[in-house]
Parts: C-alpha cells; structure tokens; sequence
C-alpha cells in the first residue's frame, strides 16, 4: 500500500469560498477514481504555528494506483480548476504503508 500525502499552504487572497470549492470537488473524487482506498482532506485545524493550511491523503494499492489517480481526468481538472488557483505552496510525499 502506497499513502500519497499533500500539504498546500493557500494564496493570501484566497476565500473560504474556494476553499468549500475545493474540498466540495474533492469529495467526489473517491466515487469516481476505482484506485482509490481511502481518501481524507481537510483544512488544517490550526493547533501548531507553521502548518500548511489543508492536507490531502489518498491511500492506494501500488504504484500502479498512485499514477491511476494523479493521471485521472477528474483528478487533474480538480488540480487545475480548484487548486493551481489558489495554492502559494505544495508538498507531497508518497510513502510505503502496512496493509
């Protein structure tokens, strides 16, 4: 199992609209993308200083998975439409997981 995990700190000018926008787009991506095993999202609840402001784990069988889902029209229209928009910064780590 492979966890794909990314961090995004938001642009300053970035509304709470595009941010209900984004996790309401995201939230449909697990019903339409088969690779995936589970998937989390959500905005940072703020209880350290420094952390980005939303996080995105997605859990996959295998590499084979992990390009099904980053190469996915649906995937790829949500990253261009909802998230290059309004992210300053991006990380993202993909890491080796137990079954």
């Amino acid at each position: 199992m492979i966890m794909h995990a990314v961090t995004f700190t938001f642009r300053p000018d970035t509304t709470p609209e595009q941010v209900r926008a984004l996790a309401k787009e995201l939230g449909t991506l697990p019903s339409l993308i088969p690779a995936l095993r589970s998937y989390h999202f959500g905005a940072d609840l703020r209880l350290r200083d420094g952390n980005a402001d939303f996080a995105v784990v997605a859990v996959l069988a295998d590499e084979e998975g992990v390009r099904a889902y980053l190469d996915h029209p649906e995937h790829v229209r949500v990253v261009e439409t909802r998230v290059k928009p309004i992210v300053a910064t991006r990380s993202a780590v993909q890491m080796a997981i137990a079954d």
